[in-house]
């Protein structure tokens, strides 16, 4: 029975045996009937109501959090978690696939002008991430100096040689030092600069080394792989048949 019923139970006073509400029993005898000790059976029975009544609050506000609650309001929680945290998450770069459009980015040339790889739409390009500290890139860069620049700007591709973000946070000589101990002069069809953070995201998210992609005229990324100085003619071969 619920305390707030228990409580109004009706008790009948020894005295003049009205019907009394048990929590106001002992005020009637006080006003009523003054001098009329409460006996001690109603007395008794009185305390008896006011223990189940404060029971069955106890049992009413534990009760609310039985298992299945608990596991719905958890369960609930992570769910309320998980769609802030797909809201609220930024969007990130897309990242590039081969046979999917190459995501767009800028970089800096060593004269200090921006450039975007979209600008470069309409011809095959072959775009090199390397690092200065890198003697793989250093020396595949002087490979194609002495071999196979004049192939690849015969057969109109642009090789645009970019310094992966920071230098992939290594020390290493300045890319300008690299380009010119390496054979770049700021030829025509071979570009060499500053990668931005966001072209890193894009192409190479874990940082590797010599990491090359093939870009078709149309802007779609025909091929990657990793080693350019030993696959200049694939490369090639790739960018003029895209």
């Amino acid at each position: 029975m619920p305390g707030s019923e228990v409580t109004k139970q009706k008790l009948r006073c020894p005295e003049c045996e009205a019907n009394v509400r048990s929590d106001r029993l002992e005020a009637h005898l006080s006003s009523v009937h003054p001098g009329v000790p409460m006996p001690k059976e109603l007395k008794s029975r009185l305390n008896g109501v006011a223990r189940k009544a404060k029971a069955g609050k106890k049992s009413r506000a534990g009760g609310f959090w039985t298992r299945g609650r608990i596991v719905g309001v958890t369960v609930g929680v992570v769910v309320l978690v998980i769609v802030v945290y797909a809201f609220l998450r930024s969007p990130g770069s897309p990242h590039a696939q081969n046979g999917s459009p190459a995501p767009d980015f800028t970089f800096t040339d060593l004269s200090g002008t921006s450039h975007s790889l979209s600008s470069y739409q309409g011809h095959p390009v072959v775009l090199w991430w390397v690092a200065t500290f890198c003697s793989g890139c250093s020396q595949g860069t002087v490979v194609f100096a002495q071999s196979y620049y004049s192939q690849y700007r015969s057969a109109g591709v642009t090789l645009i040689e970019v310094e992966s973000y920071n230098n992939l946070g290594q020390s290493g000589p300045s890319l300008s030092s690299f380009a010119s101990q390496n054979g770049y002069s700021n030829q025509a069809g071979w570009v060499m600069g500053y990668g931005s953070s966001a072209g890193m995201n894009a192409y190479n998210p874990n940082g590797y080394l010599d990491v090359y992609y093939v870009i078709s005229p149309q802007g779609s990324i025909v091929s990657s792989g990793q080693g350019l100085g030993g696959s200049f003619g694939i490369a090639l071969s790739q960018a003029e048949s895209s």
